[in-house]
């Protein structure tokens, strides 16, 4: 095992582990964000700290290990900056509820919902990762998933009426995608105090072990980890 530096970017902190530290490190993110003041702030926190791999979830759209769109939350530079150079190591690149999903899983037909700044969607049956975009799908009131499941959703509406619609839209996509199991992940799955039958509480440290699997991927077979950095979509 060497060293690994694992990114996960969200819209609202960029959060990063080394291999055996103990706790993350973060920092802001938000609209002003671009790679070069990220990598100012992250040089900045490591204060010298060796790596010899780089992991990095990216919040949008990522097409054979790149960045394909620019962020929705961020600033821009993102699809055309070459990382690997920057970093001055192999870097691997992946969606960033994919890297969470993939630190998640644990065999069977997993459904994977990341309750962050919007909301992640990712499918995985016996090692095969499907990125979806259900935060798009119509919920209720004429309203979309992500309206209600989304920080902003969670701001609108409280956390009652929160946490009701994540149990309710848990239940409904479990069953609609045959899941196993549903993992409730991202940021804000730390605010659901009871979980529906058949969910399990994920959180933002599964990225870090699905940083490591991008580089180690068993017990995922590295073909179908190839799949994920390839086409993974979802956006956390």
């Amino acid at each position: 095992m060497t060293n690994v530096l694992v990114i996960d970017i969200g819209g609202t902190n960029v959060k990063m582990w080394t291999t055996g530290a103990a706790n993350k490190l973060k920092f802001p993110s938000g609209k002003s964000l671009t790679p070069r003041s990220m990598l100012a702030e992250i040089d900045k926190l490591l204060n010298g700290a060796v790596f010899d791999r780089v992991s990095l979830g990216f919040p949008g759209l990522v097409h054979h290990g790149r960045p394909a769109s620019e962020p929705y939350n961020l600033g821009e530079g993102w699809v055309d900056f070459d990382f690997a150079e920057a970093f001055g190591v192999p870097t691997r690149i992946m969606n960033d509820a994919c890297m969470q999903a993939l630190g998640s899983y644990d065999g069977g037909r997993m459904l994977y919902l990341g309750l962050g700044t919007s909301m992640g969607s990712v499918y995985v049956g016996d090692g095969y990762f499907a990125p979806l975009a259900l935060g798009h799908l119509k919920f209720c009131g004429g309203e979309t998933f992500e309206h209600y499941l989304s920080r902003k959703g969670f701001e609108l509406h409280g956390k009652k009426c929160w946490s009701r619609a994540v149990s309710e839209a848990a239940v409904t996509l479990k069953a609609a995608f045959l899941a196993d199991y549903v993992v409730l992940g991202g940021g804000n799955a730390k605010h659901l105090e009871e979980l529906p039958e058949g969910c399990r509480r994920g959180g933002n440290q599964n990225a870090y072990f699905g940083g490591l699997k991008m580089w180690y991927p068993e017990p995922v077979e590295q073909s179908n980890l190839s799949v994920v950095a390839a086409t993974s979509s979802a956006a956390q």
